[in-house]
């Protein structure tokens, strides 16, 4: 049988002045779909262009590892570009370059899910049951006890204490390639989407009810699961459904959600 797919994505400007969260959201007639979100990194200048730049580099499907790396490595450059070439040979703070975090999921009928990210927006796969999602949150930010990034797009090669590697190996990729065996729903969370929950309810609600290690199921009374509704009608009423749950408790930044959902 084939899967009925939607995909959505809902953005709150919080408490800040300007959006520099960017997301996209595409669904292909064969019914396969990629969803992203990328945010400007705060403090640093020209956060909504680099984050516009990081989804402007990404295709509109993304079959595997290699085309998810080689994606991830064009919205780098695109990135780095905001900078200008002469400034990036030269000595210059962090601060004053523009960077951006970047999540992308996508999936094919022939190759399944492929999941990616760089920096502190997250991504969370969900299944459906009886009382309704229950799922977890692919891996952990790529953030330091400090609260700096320490892997995203636009960072000059040689910077002090970040990763000095090439895109490939800073990308941390989770690849499901059985298509029938791939979860109900896939959601995108920038910081200030899943941070709320994490304030709310403490760190174990990144991996679940449960507060085990990241990768291990939860319930949909515990982690993403808690913010989800039941049964969501389509993507967009499940990503609305997170984007309020993260405005109830409240905002201190954008807050950006992406979601998919196929049956």
């Amino acid at each position: 049988m084939r899967r009925r797919a939607s995909v959505a994505a809902v953005s709150d400007v919080g408490p800040r002045r300007v959006n520099e969260d960017r997301a996209l959201a595409v669904l292909d007639d064969d019914g396969s779909w990629l969803i992203a979100v990328a945010d400007g990194l705060g403090g640093h200048p020209r956060g909504d262009e680099a984050a516009q730049a990081a989804v402007d580099g990404l295709p509109r499907r993304i079959a595997d590892r290699a085309e998810m790396v080689a994606a991830f490595a064009e919205a780098d450059q695109r990135v780095l570009a905001l900078t200008g070439s002469g400034r990036r040979t030269r000595r210059v703070p962090l601060y004053t370059l523009p960077m951006s975090t970047l999540t992308v999921a996508a999936w094919t009928p022939e190759s399944g899910l492929v999941v990616a990210w760089m920096g502190d927006t997250l991504p969370f796969v969900l299944r459906s049951g009886g009382n309704g999602f229950a799922g977890h949150v692919c891996g952990l930010p790529h953030r330091n006890p400090d609260g700096t990034i320490d892997a995203c797009l636009g960072m000059p090669p040689g910077s002090p204490g970040l990763l000095h590697r090439p895109v490939e190996a800073e990308v941390e990729i989770v690849v499901e390639p059985d298509p029938s065996a791939s979860p109900d729903a896939v959601v995108v969370c920038s910081d200030g989407a899943w941070e709320p929950f994490v304030y709310y309810y403490g760190t174990d609600w990144l991996a679940g009810a449960s507060g085990a290690s990241s990768g291990s199921s939860d319930s949909p009374d515990g982690g993403i699961g808690s913010a989800c509704p039941a049964d969501p009608a389509d993507a967009d009423s499940l990503a609305a459904s997170v984007l309020r749950a993260a405005k109830g408790m409240g905002l201190n930044d954008n807050a950006t959600v992406a979601a998919a959902v196929w049956r």
